[in-house]
């Protein structure tokens, strides 16, 4: 009892992280929960939760996901408004969900393997030699994996492609269980394991709309094929 009392509330514990962790993670949730309600506005959200999280993660020497909130997820939170915004058939916050073919799963899942292994090489071999000052990340391992998930998960969400949550949902389980808690990010790691959760909603849901889109193409009347002239 002694042990969860100092975690609950001690000054390491979950109701002692600071402030700044509390309101990425508040700004990171609503940005989530309006992806999985499939509304433009997340992307909104998402910026302000990214910077806040790039912070953090430098002060606690995650220098993979400082470097992916800031270099990657910044500039594609106004990519991510633009595509949903004007890439549907009207222009106007349209864009229809959609599959990727069985190939491009394939290849989805080979640049996710590249990609961990290119981390992982940089952050335990690479970055030392070139930064010998700068500490070592202590979990190049797994701060590579959940980079390259991101990276590629990110892409597809902001093309909406359904396979999307399928990688969320395993980059979430990977931060959830062993990257935060063992920074000792505790408000992050349960976070986290709400945006498991929601990402297997937000993949309930959106099969449901791409469902409804199809059903919809089916229904539509067919165009009577046009006559040469005589």
């Amino acid at each position: 009892m002694q042990q969860f009392w100092q975690w609950a509330v001690g000054s390491r514990g979950f109701l002692g992280q600071s402030p700044l962790e509390w309101t990425a993670a508040a700004a990171s949730l609503l940005c989530v929960w309006l992806t999985v309600r499939n509304s433009i506005w997340n992307w909104f959200w998402g910026f302000i939760g990214v910077v806040l999280y790039g912070i953090i993660f430098w002060n606690y020497r995650n220098y993979a996901n400082a470097g992916l909130q800031i270099l990657y997820y910044v500039p594609i939170q106004f990519i991510g408004w633009y595509i949903w915004k004007r890439n549907g058939p009207q222009q106007d916050n349209d864009l229809p969900i959609t599959q990727l073919s069985n190939r491009a799963r394939v290849g989805a899942l080979a640049i996710t393997a590249a990609l961990t292994a290119l981390f992982y090489a940089s952050f335990k071999y690479w970055l030392p030699a070139l930064f010998p000052t700068l500490e070592p990340d202590p979990l190049p391992f797994g701060d590579g994996i959940t980079t390259a998930m991101s990276i590629v998960a990110q892409y597809l969400q902001v093309h909406k492609r359904f396979e999307n949550w399928w990688l969320w949902i395993a980059a979430d389980i990977i931060y959830a269980v062993y990257v935060f808690p063992q920074g000792k990010l505790y408000v992050s790691a349960w976070l986290y394991v709400i945006f498991t959760i929601l990402a297997i909603v937000g993949a309930i849901s959106w099969r449901k709309i791409l469902l409804a889109q199809e059903a919809a193409k089916s229904t539509l009347p067919v165009a009577e094929p046009i006559r040469p002239y005589a």
